[in-house]
């Protein structure tokens, strides 16, 4: 079993990066492990992930996906199942992202990199070879930590222009835990909804109305993990649901099951890795 299988570290991000860094977590098995079939779900924030031990593989849908280098890019799941397996010890580091990073920091629009690892080496804007090779050399894991910040703290450097607009409404969508219509973002912005739906689209990789969806379901495990309650019917009125039919209906869509369903499962302590990055 994975004992941490996403855990958030109490970790003060350089306030010039806090615009791009949400987090940094961390997921370890502590010893050889045989997993497979293992279920993610998205939690609206893309990766940049090195793997110390085993790099996972995966299945997305009927693809496979075999992750070649330590470093990598992970990108946000949307509208898709994904699963992974390893085999071996798993000891992962990973800085969380805001959904706008991939494309203010790696010039590339956000469906590029949906549903997908791909290796920083071919992606980075800036040679990352020196990167890999410290990382990998025997230091610590704040150190380990430091060298991807510095590295993000370089790609600033060339950061594309900021859609003040489109920051402004990702920030809203954070404050009400993804309860807020778009028409209603659109109007905040100022544009069209047609083309807030757009350029929402284009730089996050998905839907505004399904990246709400992910936040909110996201805000009821991050209740979850920190409240008394296991109650996750009660956390959902908490966080907005109506009823517990509407609820029922985007836990399935989002995580593939019932909720009641999802708790007394073997994969029930995923749960430790959703609602991440929200605070």
């Amino acid at each position: 079993m994975v004992k941490d299988f996403a855990k958030k570290l109490d970790y003060d991000i350089p306030p010039e990066l806090q615009g791009s860094v949400l987090g940094v977590i961390v997921g370890k098995s502590y010893k050889s492990v045989a997993l497979t079939g293992q279920p993610m779900y998205a939690t609206g924030f893309p990766l940049l992930i090195f793997s110390q031990g085993f790099i996972p593989e995966f299945k997305i849908d009927n693809l496979k996906l075999s992750p070649k280098s330590k470093l990598n890019i992970g990108g946000q799941i949307y509208n898709a199942t994904v699963k992974f397996s390893v085999n071996g010890i798993l000891d992962n580091l990973g800085i969380i992202l805001h959904p706008t990073a991939t494309y203010y920091l790696f010039h590339k629009p956000g469906s590029y990199f949906l549903n997908r690892w791909k290796a920083l080496g071919a992606e980075s804007p800036i040679d990352c070879s020196q990167l890999i090779y410290k990382l990998s050399e025997d230091i610590d894991q704040e150190q380990r930590i430091s060298l991807l910040l510095d590295y993000l703290g370089e790609l600033l450097k060339d950061r594309l222009a900021p859609i003040d607009w489109l920051d402004q409404a990702i920030a809203n969508i954070f404050k009400t835990n993804g309860i807020i219509q778009q028409s209603t973002l659109a109007e905040q912005a100022g544009i069209s909804l047609r083309h807030f739906r757009r350029v929402f689209k284009n730089v996050v990789g998905m839907p505004p109305k399904y990246y709400c969806k992910v936040i909110q379901i996201n805000t009821v495990f991050e209740l979850l993990n920190t409240s008394a309650t296991d109650k996750l019917h009660h956390l959902a009125l908490d966080c907005g649901y109506y009823d517990q039919a509407h609820f029922i209906k985007d836990f399935n869509k989002f995580i593939g099951a019932s909720p009641e369903n999802f708790l007394s499962g073997r994969h029930a302590y995923v749960k430790t890795y959703l609602g991440r990055g929200l605070k």
